[in-house]
């Protein structure tokens, strides 16, 4: 390849937000921006303060949440803009709250949205409880800018989200208090395109031998082949669409139903490849089996990228918006992959709707 033809490279991001950070502590401390001595006074000043922020849990966890709620809706897909909302100056004559984020619905409806992490040692205790004057803050930058506020609380001992209207719940004296189960009932979050979903197992996925290579068991019982296939199947039926085989591979991997495996396939004393087999720990026996809420699917997903045990080893993971997007026009006809589909509506009278 000529120099001519060598690829430009890529263009790095313009750090504005640390630019901005530096101007306010140079304004703070009265350093000119052109001082050579303002990038180690500033490092000097923020590294304590870093080292504090990631000792502290609770900010760790709840930033986690933040940005795990805005990967989950994007993956979702039923919105047609969302922006990070507590942003920015916000100059007005009381004081307000931006929320985390603005939300703009596919119906054209806009919600701000505050997200809040929950999570209680007693697994039938979690409750929310929000004070007056933190509340008020955040109705009165809605009531502002002419917006409806909710709630985004996430259950993170249960992996559920529910998204509420604050007005629900306040008490006598302006606070706010919500259960877990209460906020199930009245979430809103189908809205955004949560949806529960149901299929029939097993899910099974059959990684074969390639046949032309050595394949062998030894005497103390390891496989020695090379692939030559991964093939999904949906019972006995292998999956061979495209969209069908993506999803499966999402049950499969972050799905609710318990992975069994690998099981040996054997042609002869030859092995032929092992197969996976993914079924509801406790079943129906109903035909239909629950593989979990899209949101809880993905709470999985992004789990795996930035929790390690109990510790948080990153805040942002990647979203996956092809995964659910699909759902919205699912071809239940001719598809191989058998799919019931809840959408669970809030409890004000109008009941829940089932796709199949």
């Amino acid at each position: 390849m000529s120099d001519e033809e060598q690829p430009e490279p890529p263009k790095r991001q313009k750090a504005f937000d640390l630019l901005a950070s530096v101007a306010v502590f140079a304004r703070r401390n009265g350093i000119a921006l052109n001082d050579p001595t303002l990038v180690d006074r500033f490092m000097a000043d923020v590294a304590p303060r870093l080292r504090e922020a990631l000792a502290d849990p609770t900010l760790v966890h709840g930033s986690r949440i933040e940005r795990l709620f805005e990967a989950t809706v994007l993956s979702l897909g039923r919105f047609k803009l969302l922006k990070t909302e507590d942003v920015g100056r916000v100059h007005a004559a009381e004081t307000l709250r931006a929320p985390d984020f603005r939300i703009v619905l596919n119906d054209d409806e806009q919600w701000l949205v505050e997200v809040k992490n929950v999570r209680s040692r007693k697994p039938f205790k979690q409750e929310l409880r929000m004070s007056q004057k933190y509340l008020s803050s955040l109705q009165s930058y809605a009531d502002a800018v002419g917006t409806p506020l909710k709630l985004a609380i996430y259950w993170s001992l249960w992996r559920l989200w529910s998204v509420i209207s604050p007005e629900r719940f306040r008490t006598r004296n302006g606070a706010l208090r919500v259960s877990m189960q209460e906020a199930m009932l009245a979430s809103e979050f189908v809205r955004l395109g949560e949806v529960m979903i149901m299929s029939k197992p097993p899910l099974r996925l059959v990684v074969g031998a390639a046949t032309d290579m050595p394949r062998s068991v030894s005497d103390e019982g390891l496989a020695n082949f090379m692939i030559a296939s991964a093939r999904i199947y949906s019972r006995d039926v292998e999956l061979t669409d495209p969209k069908d085989r993506k999803l499966a591979q999402v049950f499969l991997f972050h799905g609710e139903w318990a992975v069994e495996g690998p099981f040996a396939l054997m042609d002869g004393d030859q092995i032929a490849g092992v197969e996976f087999v993914a079924k509801p720990i406790e079943p129906t026996n109903q035909g239909w089996e629950g593989i979990g809420t899209a949101s809880r699917i993905f709470s999985s997903f992004y789990a795996d990228q930035t929790v390690d045990g109990d510790q948080v080893i990153q805040l942002d993971g990647e979203p996956a918006p092809d995964w659910f997007a699909p759902l919205g026009s699912w071809d239940f006809k001719n598809s191989k992959l058998p799919l019931l589909l809840g959408h669970i509506q809030p409890s004000d009278g109008v009941k829940g709707s089932i796709d199949d």
